[in-house]
């Protein structure tokens, strides 16, 4: 820019419809003082739009948090082929296990199943569980309850080895495979209950 002052109708003409301000450069040469236009132009609709910004979408302070997603409560593996579940709480590995579990094949074949035929499920987390819900959910028939130590509301309630009923689903709670495996008291204890449970 030159050190020589700008005409205002010239800047007047050239920027119609804008707000100007003319600042002094920092110079040692003499520059004119400075000079403010202002010439109030009525915006056109289509200068509007491209001049005005759009507001930003304000949530409202008393907007809900987003929701924190939860881990899943239990793992499943299996179908329940004829709407038998067996429900555990052990590591992944012995998780993932079960279905060769011989023991566990042997008892499920004494009542007419094979391991392909039923759903496992395994507690992964504490959070305390409602037994009629989860079979209302699952639509079970037979649940079958392995441990003490089951996350399952009232589950130390449950007389162990004797069958329980609600709508359409048995259940029962019993020692864990590993358990009942090595005392045949509680093999008999749990060839009884089964009976009731499948076989009548």
């Amino acid at each position: 820019m030159t050190g020589q002052p700008l005409e205002p109708a010239f800047l007047q003409e050239l920027f119609k419809q804008d707000t100007l301000y003319l600042v002094q450069e920092e110079s040692t040469m003499e520059v004119a003082p400075q000079v403010v236009v202002d010439v109030p132009v009525a915006p056109t609709t289509s200068q509007k739009a491209a001049s005005t910004p759009a507001m930003p979408k304000v949530e409202p302070a008393t907007a809900a948090p987003a929701p924190v997603a939860t881990p899943a409560e239990m793992a499943w593996f299996g179908e329940a082929v004829k709407g038998t579940y067996l429900l555990v709480a052990v590591s992944p590995e012995e998780f993932a296990q079960l279905p060769q579990h011989l023991f566990l094949s042997k008892v499920l074949a004494a009542v007419g199943l094979a391991t392909n035929q039923v759903k496992f499920g395994n507690f992964l987390t504490e959070n305390i569980q409602n037994i009629k819900n989860l079979a209302k959910e699952q639509q079970a028939k037979q649940i079958l309850l392995f441990g003490e130590t089951l996350p399952v509301e009232n589950l130390l309630k449950l007389e162990a080895y004797k069958m329980y009923k609600a709508e359409e689903t048995r259940f029962v709670r019993v020692d864990s495979l590993t358990q009942i495996e090595t005392n045949t008291e509680l093999k008999k204890k749990l060839w009884d209950v089964l009976q009731k449970i499948f076989l009548q």
